[in-house]
């Protein structure tokens, strides 16, 4: 889905490369894609977990990062790459939602960088988080993933690949340990519906749509230059949905299209351009609902109903779609919604 994603691209982006240390495997770079002037695309390089893309914005007063990534350390890294495009102080920090990936490095930023979200997230953003399905369903997975990684690269026959391999394994390896000391930074500022910051001849807009992704998901907005940084909300295929609320995405999804926007930065892949994939994902979305309250009316479990969803209808535009069968983590969690609905009758 991601190599689809860069398919899409069509801005004509300035690239750097911010190198923060020449140990190889040791510390990741940060590529910058110049999406428009004093807007940034931020890309770590490493590999070992999962990245976020970050979005640094800078103004003539002030500059505003868009989420802070899976880990303190990486977003101390993402804080030298903007001192590589910027000397202004970081006045504002957005977190789009609550993932790890997007969130757990919010630490990293001193008092001085007003931490801002939807109030969903950061009610969402307590202590709770590390039990969440979520988290734990990448965390409990990272000893037995580091162990598999160790054993590859002993058998890896090519040095140089053999060295990447191992490189992965610590620096996964060395992620858990952070991990497990993390401190969690909740959003200082919250807001329920719209708000907006001035860097400095800069107006950046942000909005919730709806929930969709997450119950507090938020689109950084910049009207000017009809940029729109979407975190996981678009990304222009289909996400993870273990915190979703897929019957309403699709609804939330109309609100966004209703904005005039160009260029997009998602959570994840290269920026792209246009409005296009968004019917594509709403058709899949409502598809993928319909389908799964009605095996859940018909009384199969979750576990059952996963392996009978078929978007296969779907798949010229999402190919990993071209197998029967979906997620059981999104059914489950679609299940989960629809008894809290009746819950409340």
């Amino acid at each position: 889905m991601e190599t689809d994603c860069r398919r899409l691209v069509a801005c004509t982006a300035v690239l750097l490369v911010w190198r923060l240390s020449t140990a190889a495997g040791s510390e990741p770079a940060y590529r910058l894609d110049k999406v428009a002037d004093g807007v940034y695309c931020a890309m770590s390089s490493e590999k070992a977990y999962y990245v976020t893309n970050s979005v640094i914005v800078v103004g003539d007063e002030a500059v505003l990062v868009v989420d802070s990534g899976a880990s303190p350390s990486g977003a101390r890294r993402l804080i030298e790459a903007v001192r590589a495009v910027s000397d202004r102080p970081i006045r504002y920090l957005v977190d789009t939602h609550f993932h790890f990936d997007h969130a757990f490095g919010n630490a990293a930023f001193g008092p001085e960088t007003v931490l801002i979200s939807h109030e969903a997230t950061r009610a969402l953003l307590g202590p709770e988080v590390l039990s969440g399905r979520t988290y734990r369903g990448f965390a409990d997975g990272l000893p037995a993933r580091v162990e598999q990684l160790r054993t590859q690269a002993a058998a890896e026959p090519a040095a140089e690949k053999r060295r990447e391999i191992a490189a992965q394994a610590e620096s996964l390896d060395a992620y858990g340990r952070e991990l497990a000391t993390l401190t969690l930074v909740p959003p200082r500022v919250a807001f329920s519906e719209r708000a907006a910051v001035d860097l400095g001849n800069r107006e950046v807009q942000l909005i919730f749509p709806g929930r969709g992704h997450t119950a507090g998901d938020v689109l950084v907005f910049l009207p000017r230059e009809r940029v729109l940084c979407s975190g996981d909300f678009f990304n222009g295929y289909i996400g993870y949905m273990g915190d979703a609320y897929v019957d309403e995405w699709a609804d939330s999804l109309e609100r966004l299209a209703q904005l005039d926007f160009e260029t997009v930065v998602a959570g994840h892949g290269a920026p792209f351009r246009g409005k296009a994939r968004i019917a594509l994902v709403q058709a899949c979305l409502r598809d993928l609902w319909r389908q799964a309250e009605g095996l859940r009316r018909a009384g199969l479990p979750a576990e059952q109903a996963a392996p009978r969803i078929d978007l296969r209808a779907h798949a010229t535009h999402f190919p990993p779609l071209a197998q029967p069968g979906f997620n059981p983590v999104a059914v489950r969690r679609i299940y989960e919604v629809l008894d809290e609905r009746e819950a409340r009758r």
